[in-house]
């Protein structure tokens, strides 16, 4: 398996039983060649099922039943932008974070042999990698993640590549986004609302390591929107902390309403120990709903 597919199993593991299964998100069904069971022929039932030899010994048209199976359409929508070279909570930098959350659902896919593509970017436009499967495709998206990470990229903005997929992709999907808390504005509810319309979505949310954290911290910090030094608590005071501490929980609250009111599945992610449980609370809430 290849380095950043390796890099991911380490922190969600190898088993993948149980994920995507049974949602109503599986979008292409195909008959396996396992056989489940005899049942009574009804009319539509394909005729090349008919067992004839069970038929002639119990006087009653038998056919074969055989496992279903359910393949899916995933598509990864990544902000690769500038927000995603900051620090998250446990020391790791997001865009590390988002490329093992995009692998773990790589993994998910190469057990069930599902197809996966990832439409990334930044401010500036947008890079279109077309669904298909196998380990070699995942480790190939991966990599250009990453590189595209290395170089220069410009100003986040997901909205971008989720206008992209709005008018680029018309087929259901499973669509998972994976960026940092965007702001709520008219922009991003103008997309994602007919979004959700056609497609399944979830949303990974890398979060920042808090810019203050307490009043006796001395240390500046960096904000790359703006490239300005953040001072640290022991600068600001307890007055601005506090502030500073509740303007992000209302901040938080109000992006987790408004994806509520999208309909859209969420997980906030401080760390890549923390995929696992984001994939399986986003995944389940789809697997619940029908």
């Amino acid at each position: 398996m290849g380095t950043h597919l390796d890099r991911a199993r380490v922190h969600f593991g190898r088993d993948t039983s149980g994920f995507l299964e049974g949602g109503r998100y599986a979008l292409i069904h195909t008959r396996s060649l396992e056989f489940d069971e005899l049942r009574p022929y009804v009319p539509g039932d394909d005729v090349r099922d008919i067992d004839w030899k069970a038929t002639a010994r119990s006087g009653h048209t038998l056919i074969k039943r055989f496992v279903s199976e359910k393949h899916h359409k995933i598509l990864v929508v990544a902000d690769a932008g500038r927000n995603l070279a900051a620090v998250t909570p446990s020391g790791e930098r997001k865009r590390d974070v988002a490329a093992h959350l995009i692998g773990a659902m790589g993994l998910i896919t190469l057990q069930r042999s599902d197809e996966i593509g990832m439409v990334f970017g930044d401010a500036r436009g947008c890079v279109d990698i077309r669904l298909r499967r196998g380990e070699t495709h995942l480790e190939s998206m991966l990599h250009r993640f990453h590189d595209h990470g290395r170089g220069r990229p410009g100003p986040s903005a997901v909205v971008t590549q989720l206008d992209w997929v709005a008018h680029h992709y018309r087929h259901p999907m499973l669509v998972l986004v994976v960026s940092d808390e965007p702001d709520v504005d008219d922009r991003l509810g103008a997309v994602l609302r007919p979004l959700t319309a056609t497609h399944d979505v979830i949303w990974g949310l890398v979060i920042d390591q808090p810019a203050v954290t307490s009043v006796s911290d001395d240390r500046y910090g960096y904000d790359l929107g703006s490239g300005r030094r953040v001072p640290g608590g022991a600068v600001l005071g307890s007055t601005v902390v506090e502030a500073y501490r509740r303007a992000e929980k209302e901040r938080r609250r109000s992006l987790s309403e408004f994806l509520h009111s999208c309909g859209v599945p969420h997980a906030r992610l401080g760390g890549s120990g923390d995929i696992r449980a984001a994939l399986t609370t986003m995944t389940g809430v789809l697997a619940r709903a029908r």
